[in-house]
Parts: C-alpha cells; sequence; structure tokens
C-alpha cells in the first residue's frame, strides 16, 4: 500500500480537480447514463466508467498528488431518494477501482500518487444508527476497490464526527484492511473534539486551491497550517497550482507542511527529511 498517512504527516499535497463541474459539460444522456437521475453524477462510475478515469488521468498528469473518488452523493442514505440505495456498494467499489487504476495507469515519474475515498455528510435526518450503517456500507465499498484511505468531510463541531468514525472503523475490520481514515477540517479555526480526533487517523486541513498569484499559498502553509491543497476546477488549474507548490518547495517539489516544521524547529536549522514523494526529474527542469 502506498503510505499516504506518511505523505500527509509532512508534506502539503495537491488534490485533483472539480470532477463533477466537468463531468456536467460532458454530452450525457440523463436515461442511459444516469438512469434518469441527473442530478447523480456519481452514477457514471457504473455507465461510463472510462469517461471519469479520463478525467482522473487528466488531473494526474497535469501534477495532482491525490485523486479523491467521485463518491460525495455516493452514501446509500443520498441514494435512497432516488431508490437506488441497493447500489451504493458497487458504486463505491467501482469509484474506487477508476480512480486507483488511474493512479497505475499515468505514470508518476519517481512520485507516489494515492487515491482518497471520499465520504461527505449530506445532513440526513435519520438515526445515529442508521448513519452509522450507512457509512460503514460505503466505507466497505471504497476499502473493497483499493483506496489508499478514507477521508470523512463532516462539519467539525456537531457532533456527528464520532458516527461517521465508528461506521468506518467497523467497515475497516470486516474488509480487514489497514487504510487511514481521516477527518477532514477546514481552516476556519473550528476544532474536531478531542474525542473525535482520538478515534481518528489523522485530520486533514484541506483548503481549496485558486491559480492565482501572491502570498496566499506561503499564507495558507504557515499559517492555516494545510496538508491537503484543492486541485482547482480544471486540469489547467491543477498544472498552476502544481507549480506553486513547486516554488514554495524545499526540495523543488512539495513544501513541508506546518505541523513537520514545528517538530523539526526552523527549517534552516533542521535537515528536512527525504521526501516521500520522490523528486521529479522532468518538473525540476522545467522549474
Amino acid at each position: 500500500m502506498r503510505c499516504l498517512h506518511d505523505a500527509l504527516d509532512s508534506r502539503v499535497l495537491l488534490t485533483d480537480g472539480s470532477l463533477a463541474r466537468r463531468l456536467r459539460q460532458q454530452d450525457l444522456d440523463v436515461d442511459r447514463d444516469l438512469w434518469g437521475a441527473e442530478d447523480c453524477l456519481e452514477l457514471l462510475n457504473l455507465t461510463c466508467a472510462g469517461l471519469v478515469r479520463d478525467l482522473h488521468e487528466a488531473y494526474l498528469r497535469a501534477g495532482a498528488d491525490v485523486l479523491r473518488t467521485h463518491t460525495l452523493d455516493a452514501s446509500p442514505l443520498s441514494l435512497d431518494a432516488i431508490g437506488l440505495a441497493d447500489h451504493a456498494f458497487y458504486l463505491n467499489h467501482a469509484a474506487a477501482q477508476i480512480a486507483s487504476e488511474a493512479v497505475d495507469a499515468v505514470p508518476g515519474r519517481g512520485r507516489r500518487r494515492f487515491v482518497l475515498g471520499l465520504v461527505r455528510d449530506q445532513g440526513w435526518d435519520t438515526t445515529p444508527k442508521e448513519i452509522e450503517r450507512a457509512v460503514s456500507l460505503q466505507v466497505e465499498g471504497l476499502l473493497s476497490g483499493g483506496v489508499d484511505g478514507i477521508v470523512l468531510d463532516i462539519t467539525p463541531g456537531v457532533g456527528r464526527a464520532p458516527m461517521f468514525l465508528n461506521g468506518a472503523a467497523r467497515a475497516r475490520a470486516t474488509v480487514g484492511a489497514r487504510a487511514p481514515i481521516f477527518l477532514q477540517g477546514g481552516v476556519d479555526g473550528t476544532a474536531f473534539s478531542d474525542h473525535a480526533r482520538a478515534l481518528a487517523d489523522g485530520v486533514i486541513f484541506y483548503r481549496p486551491g485558486a491559480p492565482s498569484r501572491g502570498r496566499w499559498l506561503r499564507r495558507a502553509i504557515d499559517e492555516e497550517g494545510i496538508s491537503l491543497l484543492g486541485g482547482g476546477d480544471t486540469p489547467e488549474d491543477t498544472a498552476e497550482l502544481d507549480r506553486l507548490l513547486r516554488l514554495e518547495a524545499e526540495d523543488s517539489l512539495r513544501p513541508l507542511n506546518a505541523a513537520l516544521r514545528a517538530r523539526l524547529g526552523t527549517v534552516e536549522e533542521s535537515e528536512p527529511p527525504s521526501s516521500l514523494i520522490r523528486p521529479d526529474p522532468l518538473l525540476a527542469e522545467l522549474s
């Protein structure tokens, strides 16, 4: 298994960009490709796997380190609203397989790439037991499809994290996997409880990326403490963010994150560890 936990623990990594926006630009047949459910683009993991994989690969070629599975609305609780809850496991499994195959297909040129299985809290109004059961089924599908880790996108401070974490942990035990389970925190200062943090394998501090000039990226790294940067909307955005990250990096590839800097002391006084994403000679030439 690729060492996603170690990579996020030390570097600021770059994700892919928006799949949903790109998919909506495609010439889709609602009845054939979306089974009549116009707003459920996650069904394309089953009906248009090649299209989803092509978009994943485009972001990898642009420089993304991390692919997030196309599973924002792939919970059985969300799918139940359109009568497709029974397809939840297969949909998540397929999404994980597609992203994993894309990572294996696009040469990393010495860099390690990762797949994060994405589970988002959509605010379902149901019992904690039902939420835990739904999360467990979704995570089972993602893990069996080959993701390197699970990220639970939950608003901190609302008390829902433990049921998500318990469901994910149950799925991991059922599948017999070792992939880490992360909480995703924003950079607005809202924190998860100590109990929730103890149940998770770590917290990913995520910030959407914007391919604009200025010192926002250095502030995001040093002051906001991000560990994962969103890849923008298009592969072109991702390519520009890849370039900006490399300009901020000690090894011309990816900068150390604030947590590691704090453990090391000042970068000037400490020897940075070897990059878990080995420098890409081709990218170095382009810097």
